[in-house]
């Protein structure tokens, strides 16, 4: 499939000689992370989980 664009445009260089024979590491999980309800310009979800409580993968933390 060939990129659309347009005259003028923004292309800016790929870079990827920098990564392109690097090999894929999978990472530890963090130990804490920080998640905030409010990513955008909608309202922000309301916690169902208390601040400090552990959680596991998949759980809900917050709810329109």
């Amino acid at each position: 499939m060939a990129t659309l664009t347009f005259r003028g445009g923004v292309h800016p260089p790929d870079n990827k000689e920098l990564s392109a024979g690097a090999e894929i590491k999978e990472l530890e999980a963090p130990g804490v992370a920080y998640i905030p309800l409010s990513q955008h310009i909608g309202a922000p979800c309301n916690p169902v989980v208390q601040v400090g409580q552990e959680v596991k993968r998949g759980e809900l933390i917050g709810e329109p």
